[in-house]
């Protein structure tokens, strides 16, 4: 389904998003849009947003009601245009933003292109496990069968990575949410570890040119869930001491995978050493001191604030002046007590309690 209400403009989109296969129905209101979507739910919905003159982001929320499971594109013509997905609620469902000028629609192709074969391996993956837990008397080959899925699915995800290497930056930003959709008690955590990184590493002069490597890193940080079991990573009490150690190897997994990929090899240091500790009792390599990369030291840091600030199903979020405290008290052993200075005496914590800054944001589970 698409909804623009240029006649032109739409019959072009649909042109392009017809040429890879998939049959198309468009719309020129969201009225019409959300009626034809009631007789016959579509697997992807992109709609135009332009603010005050047609709201693709509402018809997108909307769309949820008829299509729960519809991957969802608000095409923009500049970052500005989108802002508000950055502070929707989380039942609005999951968007992706996809900044294209009008000449650059082709790019909604490799978008739309690579996103129905992810959304087919989801449900042949959902597919596999409804059968699977209809056999309780054999969990054991449900759990093998389970890890060679996850294996399977993580080297086709490689390759759709690899074919994404040309759209533009907000096909990673789609990446990140499509993570927290995994386990949706984190929803939107990926994109504040991000804004919090990005603040405190301009604040502590880290240099311009490897900013957006940094953000970018900041934003995948925890890609390595994709290989952590359900089971585990959506227990809602405490993990046991065996559910810990598979949770811990999330670092090498992602690593794992940025390592194959390209575009994602640049962010591998993030990826694998956000959770060592400046005294040297971190994992996955035991790293202390200046030895962490500076980039994970960063990240390490907005990722504890965030894992503070915001609530979770086992605790309450925790006021800013405790985050900060937790944060001074643990510089030195568990934080770069530089970066954590500068994070607590100058409040970038703040971020979190007002509304994000245009500029400090490119896009908007069990932590320790």
């Amino acid at each position: 389904m698409i909804a623009h209400p240029q006649p032109e403009a739409l019959g072009e989109l649909a042109e392009l998003v017809g040429s890879v296969g998939l049959a198309v129905e468009t719309a020129r209101s969201t009225v019409e849009a959300l009626n034809k979507l009631r007789a016959q739910p579509a697997h992807v919905i992109v709609a135009h947003h332009v603010s005050g003159s047609f709201d693709g982001v509402g018809l997108l929320e909307s769309s949820v009601l008829h299509a729960p499971d519809a991957l969802r594109i608000a095409l923009v013509s500049s970052p500005d245009e989108a802002v508000e997905l950055d502070y929707r609620p989380a039942h609005g469902g999951t968007i992706i933003r996809l900044v294209a000028r009008p000449s650059e629609r082709s790019r909604l192709v490799a978008l739309v292109g690579e996103s129905v074969k992810l959304l087919g391996l989801v449900e042949e993956q959902r597919e596999l496990v409804r059968k699977l837990s209809l056999e309780q008397t054999k969990l054991q080959r449900r759990e093998t069968l389970l890890d060679t899925v996850v294996k399977e699915r993580t080297k086709e995800l490689e390759e759709s990575y690899e074919k994404l290497k040309a759209a533009n930056r907000q096909a990673l930003f789609g990446l990140a949410e499509a993570i927290e959709a995994k386990d949706p008690y984190t929803r939107g955590h990926c994109g504040r570890v991000a804004a919090f990184s990005l603040v405190l590493a301009r604040e502590a002069g880290y240099p311009a040119d490897g900013l957006e490597t940094l953000e970018f890193g900041a934003f995948l940080h925890d890609i390595g869930k994709i290989g952590i079991k359900d089971a585990v990573l959506l227990k809602a009490g405490p993990l046991d001491e065996v559910e810990w150690v598979h949770m811990r190897e999330h670092p090498v997994k992602g690593y794992d995978i940025a390592s194959k990929i390209e575009m994602l090899r640049p962010i591998m240091p993030a990826v694998r050493s956000h959770h060592e500790r400046w005294d040297g009792s971190g994992y996955p390599d035991k790293m202390a001191g200046e030895n962490i990369p500076l980039v994970a030291r960063i990240v390490a840091i907005a990722d504890a604030f965030d894992a503070m600030a915001t609530d979770r199903p086992y605790k309450k979020a925790l006021p800013l002046d405790e985050c900060e405290a937790v944060l001074r008290k643990t510089a030195g052993k568990m934080y770069d007590p530089e970066l954590v200075a500068v994070f607590c005496d100058r409040h970038l914590g703040a971020l979190y309690q007002d509304d994000y800054g245009e500029s400090d944001l490119a896009a908007a589970g069990h932590s320790e």
